[in-house]
């Protein structure tokens, strides 16, 4: 397998008659770990997701119980919380597996959704153009796992039809202690490097509503740096504690996942507009230096002036 076929995203493939995933999926256990294949060892990482993938229910009628056979399915979505890892695991839902299997490579997951009761089935899914293209989910493959296209799997968060799986992504705490915070913070970039897009967009806006978007807000007294550079009225409205409304924007964008990118230093204050305008405008990042940052926008240049720690 090529680099370049590895997308960050995965396909987890389930085999009913060795893992009974309708029971586990029925004890609404949110951390498990799954098996990887050997040679996509060094692939998997934090910040990468999947889906699990029920292939044929070969189980006889003795090992159903009296339960229902599974249709071939999507019956999970989840979150990647490790890379490789190795150590000896017992489960009850297991069958008829080897010392041999127990003790393979593996990660740790987090199941973002629970599908048992709604899953995805995959005659559902090859009526669709996009997901269709996507030969080992579809088809199937005689391995553990397998890299799930990224198109795949926005596809089948849009049939799901709920944003809540994405937001729901857990990441490590950060410290309300501010001083802290820029410690946590330095360990989620190098931890999230390469993170899928949905994962970067959620650390993103956890930064951004967190700790250090609050004390840079506070530094800047609530205005924007836009307006104020501009000329003009620099407050939005007041909320119901009495502060003015403000945004951070990152300078650096997080999807680029450089170092820094996440730290106070890449924040500034904008109202509403001039965040939108940032982002969709004619806008240019002529120059960003520790202290200050140049933009162009339109045919202007504003001079903006960065956050210093231990000003205020």
């Amino acid at each position: 397998m090529k680099n370049k076929d590895i997308t960050g995203y995965w396909t987890f493939f389930c085999n009913p008659k060795k893992w009974e995933i309708d029971r586990f999926l029925e004890s609404n256990v949110e951390y498990d770990t799954y098996n990887i294949t050997s040679w996509q060892l060094d692939f998997f990482r934090s910040g990468q997701l999947g889906v699990v993938r029920v292939g044929r229910d070969l189980r006889t009628k003795q090992e159903l119980c009296g339960r229902s056979r599974l249709e071939p399915g999507v019956y999970g979505i989840v979150q990647v919380l490790s890379g490789k890892c190795y150590g000896k695991r017992t489960s009850e839902f297991w069958l008829d597996w080897t010392v041999e299997n127990l003790e393979r490579p593996f990660v740790k997951i987090r199941y973002l959704s629970n599908l048992l009761s709604s899953p995805l089935f995959l005659s559902e899914l090859q009526s669709d153009e996009i997901i269709n293209q996507d030969k080992y989910l579809l088809k199937g493959f005689q391995a553990s796992t397998m890299p799930l296209r990224e198109d795949s799997f926005n596809g089948i968060l849009e049939k799901l039809n709920s944003r809540k799986i994405i937001e729901s992504i857990e990441l490590d705490p950060i410290s309300a202690d501010p001083s802290e915070a820029i410690k946590d913070v330095s360990k989620l970039e190098e931890k999230y490097r390469d993170a899928v897009p949905h994962v970067k967009e959620i650390v993103s806006k956890r930064i951004e509503r967190g700790e250090i978007s609050a004390k840079v807000k506070k530094f800047n007294e609530y205005k924007c740096q836009i307006c104020q550079e501009l000329g003009g009225n620099p407050f939005t409205f007041r909320k119901v504690n009495g502060e003015y409304y403000i945004e951070t924007h990152h300078i650096i964008p997080v999807s680029n996942m450089e170092r820094g990118v996440l730290g106070i230093l890449n924040l500034i204050t904008v109202c509403p507009n001039h965040h939108r305008q940032l982002h969709y405008g004619d806008v240019e990042l002529i120059n960003n230096e520790d202290d200050f940052l140049v933009y162009r926008i339109g045919n202007r240049k504003l001079k903006i002036s960065k956050f210093r720690l231990g000003v205020k």
